[in-house]
């Protein structure tokens, strides 16, 4: 048995049901049985023998009240499905693979190879307003089932044709291909047996069907039900007796019959069908095409004042004042095209004549303009006004402040002014062609900027409400940040005031100075909570770490020298402290050298007996305590002490913040947050209009495919309206931010994007942002050149990717199919392994068997988009120039690919301008089978369909290889037999491959 394949048997049957042949007779099929009997002789006499032969009645339909439901393994379409294909054929499975003839009466013929089944599957329309219902519900308990009455007879199938539409199914290849030649179970071969053992070791790799020949219409309401084939089972299943007729008789089409149009269902489900349609119809309507101009492009009138006493603008372009407004896609390869409409600032330097350059007069009003701003702040109104009167006549004689147009993105690149350093002094060159410069001086770009900025004061309610659910402990923690300040400076001056002035050494008499055991007397409360952390100590190295306390009590100096006693009584001014006229600062350090011991118990004089006082004994005093190391010791309190180190570790344990927003550094100032909104932003430009998100995209034809490109320097523009407003509403709302953040990093939805292997899902939501932040963009960074993930130093530009747009129904109706792009490369010749055949046409790269398909080979979509009504757009991570190919580099194709599932079955609808040539089974249409349009397949009407003449033509080449199985079934014919029947209507799952070099133009000249 070969995996990967299916095999269709016409029919099966087990036991006695093979030696049914003949007419049956009425009621139920009969076989002979022969019985021979053998005996003993009682005497000398021979053996008694007698052979019997006996006519023995089979169990038929009429025997049958109902089937077990556990018997259906599959319905298609499943119940309830809304949206089945109405040129597919409704079909029912059992599990069972000999269930649909068992109780059958009749013969095999050998005519067409067929066996009537003793069950049929109809499909009968419910009647929801596509047209009357062709059934009524019968009456409950009218019999031992429940029954319909058909209303249409039209809506059944032939009867005498139900053999050709059941068969036996079997996952894998059995034979070569199965060829009947007779009716009888040995007409079949060696097949049985193989699929005795297929069964015997997979009892569940094979199943019987019954099809429903019916074509269904659009967008209608049906119900599909088992009911009995011959008339026996009934006039069983509506409880009427059986009486004497044949055996063979159908439950349709006799007239004179009890109860006529009454059929018992043993089995009902429901569906409904979508509009016409398969994956195979939609997927051919679709046709590669190259967009044209003015997909991606609009003019915008700009000859007319915009206010502000701006003067209209200029262009070297006709009509005068017209610029050209993109989207979020553009043609491919437009960047490389630079034509007066793009260059009409004269930024690239292209004009030709020669023009004022780059910043023109217009720009460098509007930079004056915008400008204002920040010089209010440095000057009086009237001061700033009159400067800018040569510019913007209209200012003159205006004492107060203008509203300014904004400076899209200042608070990100920290530019508060245009063309200019706060002081006045003029920009480097780089400087002022950078991103916030071109966003800012080309209407283009702020008009995008302004769309963002639309976008985010119509939703201002629902994004504020977000940010302040985002910013959950940062207000208390700044409240807790500015508590922590005010420690800080307090433990500074305390420590400043008590501790660091006592930690010098001291000098006693004339002996060699010691350190100040004063500092570690004074902190001695707090020993127990600073630990000991020595730069390498063996204590250190074995990873153990033990408080100052613990520390100071097994060294030499002990606790009694710091203890709360020994403070009271050598605090200075004490009693004891005058009575010295002394400092006992150095104490601890002459403990710790043996310089000073303690004394000793007093014992009392020899002789003299105290009462209750046990006889002296003599104590060994200690010899093996550690030095306590007073100046190093004491640094460490110092150090674990200082407020600076305490106060910030405190506060960082005690906030709960995301690690982009805790404090960092040992500085504590207030936590600048910003929300995160990780949500596509191309929806709300595609809710203000389609041409808002692209120009004139309505353009491109029905039912067509194409490639477009990103246009990065309106999304960026976009983006930075986004955040720009944000940052402002954030502000106004008191939100704690420095307006640097950057909210919005994402225009496409990447949720197609594979992960990579043992990538966190931080790690991947970072991968997938369309913009880095924009305080990381840097001062000479240009509009359009901001990817995400910025190139590291020395690395080429990251290539511009490829948007894949699908105009059309097919991927509304079926949302789950596989679309990719592949490597193209040259089948190899016939018979000769690694030797590319450049005769015909470029094929699918072969993948490595066993394994994930590599990405040299296979790319999966980075992000998607979508356009109502019919509009699909999806990235990939190819430019144009990889994907048409160049030099020897064959391209990529884009691939369209109904996902497999289980069997189905059905025609293709008739294309539009005629019947399409049926080179291979899988073209056969409805119109071929049925040109009468009876709405059936109907073999009654003698249509013979034949494979065309194979034209080779060179986009059919993906034909040969079927066409080689195909010209095995010689036609479709009255005669044709269940197996080949099946074999024919089988719908294989669907792929598409289209190069791109039949979406994308040729690569422009280079200037």
């Amino acid at each position: 048995m070969t995996d990967g394949a299916y095999s269709f048997l016409p029919w099966l049957r087990t036991g006695l049901t093979t030696r049914i042949g003949g007419e049956p007779g009425n009621g139920r099929a009969t076989v002979q049985v022969r019985l021979e009997l053998n005996g003993d002789a009682l005497g000398t006499g021979p053996a008694p023998h007698k052979l019997v032969e006996q006519p023995v009645q089979l169990y038929g339909p009429g025997d049958v009240v109902g089937i077990d439901p556990r018997v259906v393994s599959r319905m298609e379409p499943p119940p309830f499905t809304t949206n089945f294909e109405p040129n597919y054929l409704a079909h029912v499975e059992f599990y069972e693979e000999d269930f649909a003839w068992r109780y059958s009466p009749a013969a095999p013929n050998a005519a067409t190879r067929r066996l009537a089944p003793w069950l049929a599957l109809i499909v009968l329309a419910a009647g929801d307003g596509a047209g009357p219902a062709e059934f009524e519900e019968g009456e409950v308990g009218g019999g031992p089932l429940p029954f319909i009455t058909v209303t249409a007879p039209n809506a059944l199938p032939p009867a005498g044709e139900l053999g050709a539409f059941a068969h036996v199914h079997v996952n894998g290849s059995l034979a070569g291909r199965l060829d009947v030649d007779d009716a009888t179970p040995g007409g079949m071969g060696g097949v049985l047996s193989t699929l005795a053992t297929v069964l015997r070791d997979a009892p569940d790799s094979a199943c019987s069907r019954l099809l429903c020949p019916r074509h269904l219409k659009p967008t209608t309401t049906y119900h599909a039900f088992v009911v009995p084939a011959f008339e026996t089972g009934r006039r069983a299943g509506l409880g009427i007796e059986p009486g004497q007729i044949a055996a063979t008789t159908p439950s349709w089409g006799v007239s004179g019959v009890p109860a006529p149009g009454r059929l018992p269902v043993y089995h009902r489900w429901q569906f409904t069908t979508s509009p016409a349609g398969d994956f195979e119809f939609l997927v051919r309507l679709l046709k590669p095409v190259e967009a044209k101009e003015p997909v991606g492009r609009r003019d915008v009138d700009a000859h007319r004042s915009p206010g502000f006493g701006l003067p209209g603008l200029t262009t070297p372009t006709q009509p005068n004042g017209v610029l050209r407004l993109g989207g979020a896609l553009q043609l491919p390869d437009s960047d490389k095209v630079i034509d007066q409409f793009e260059d009409w600032d004269n930024y690239y330097g292209t004009q030709n004549p020669p023009a004022p350059p780059y910043p023109n007069q217009w720009q460098r009003a509007l930079a004056g303009l915008i400008n204002l701003a920040e010089a209010y702040q440095h000057q009086t109104a009237a001061s700033a006004n009159t400067a800018l009167v040569p510019q913007i006549p209209d200012l003159a004689g205006e004492v107060d402040p203008v509203i300014t147009p904004p400076l899209y993105g200042r608070w990100h690149a920290l530019t508060p002014k245009l063309l200019s350093t706060p002081e006045g002094t003029p920009l480097p060159d780089a400087e002022v062609r950078n991103w916030v410069h071109r966003l800012n001086l080309d209407p283009r770009f702020r008009i995008a900027a302004h769309f963002g900025t639309k976008v985010v004061q119509a939703r201002q309610e629902e994004l504020m409400a977000a940010a302040w659910e985002q910013l959950g402990e940062t207000r208390r923690a700044n409240a807790w940040i500015r508590t922590a300040q005010l420690a800080r400076e307090v433990g500074d001056v305390l420590h400043g005031k008590h501790i660091e002035p006592r930690t010098g050494p001291a000098q006693v008499a004339d002996a060699e100075p010691l350190p100040s055991g004063r500092a570690l007397t004074i902190t001695a409360p707090a020993h127990p909570k600073v630990l000991d952390r020595p730069a390498a100590t063996a204590s250190a190295a074995s990873g153990e770490v033990f408080a100052v306390g613990f520390k100071v009590s097994r060294s030499r100096v002990a606790t009694a020298p710091v203890s709360p006693t020994m403070r009271r009584l050598t605090r200075p001014g004490s009693r004891l402290m005058r009575t010295l006229g002394t400092s006992l600062d150095t104490l601890v350090a002459r403990i710790d050298e043996r310089q000073v011991a303690a004394a000793p118990p007093l014992e009392p004089p020899p002789g003299l007996v105290v009462p209750g006082r046990m006889a002296p004994r003599t104590t060994a005093v200690a010899d093996d305590r550690p030095r306590l190391d007073v100046a190093s010791t004491t640094a460490v309190v110092v150090t674990g002490l200082d407020a600076n180190t305490t106060v910030f570790d405190d506060i960082v344990a005690a906030v709960d913040l995301p690690a982009r927003l805790a404090p960092k550094g040992g500085e504590l100032t207030e936590v600048m947050a910003y929300p995160r909104f990780d949500v596509p932003m191309y929806t709300e430009l595609l809710k203000m209009s389609t041409d808002t998100f692209v120009p004139n995209l309505g353009l491109l034809p029905p039912n067509s495919i194409t490639l477009l490109e990103p246009n990065a320097r309106f999304i960026e523009s976009y983006l930075v309206g986004l955040n720009h407003e944000m940052a402002r509403e954030l502000l106004w709302r008191d939100y704690p931010t420095d307006q640097r953040g950057t909210p919005f990093r994402q225009f496409w939805d990447p949720r197609t994007a594979p992960a990579r292997p043992d990538e966190t899902a931080d790690q991947r939501r970072e991968r997938l942002y369309d913009i880095p932040p924009l305080h990381e963009w840097g001062t000479a960074a240009r509009l359009g050149e901001n990817p995400n993930p910025r190139p590291k130093p020395g690395d080429p530009p990251p290539a511009v990717t490829l948007v894949l747009v699908i105009r059309g129904e097919l991927l509304r109706k079926y949302p789950t199919a596989a679309v990719y792009a592949h490597k193209a490369e040259w089948p190899d010749k016939k018979g000769q392994p690694g030797v590319p055949d450049k005769s015909g046409e470029r094929t699918l790269a072969a993948l490595p068997p066993g394994e994930d398909p590599p990405r040299r080979l296979v790319r999966l979509p980075i992000y998607e988009a979508k356009a109502d009504p019919d509009i699909y757009l999806l990235g990939f991570d190819l430019d144009a120039d990889t994907a048409r190919g160049t030099g020897g580099d064959l391209g990529w194709f884009f691939v369209l690919k109904e996902r497999p599932g289980d069997p189905r079955f059905g025609l293709d609808e008739d294309q539009p301008g005629g019947p399409t040539p049926v080179e291979v089974w899988n073209d056969l249409s409805w119109g071929r089978v049925d040109p009468a349009g009876h709405g059936f397949i109907r073999f009654d009407g003698g249509v013979t369909v034949s494979l065309d003449p194979f034209n080779h033509d060179e986009d059919d080449q993906e034909k040969d290889e079927q066409r080689a199985d195909d010209v095995q079934v010689t036609a479709w014919a009255p005669d044709v037999s269940a197996a080949d029947a099946a074999y024919i209507l089988f719908q294989a799952p669907v792929l598409v491959a289209v190069h791109a070099q039949e979406m994308v133009p040729d690569a422009p000249a280079q200037p």
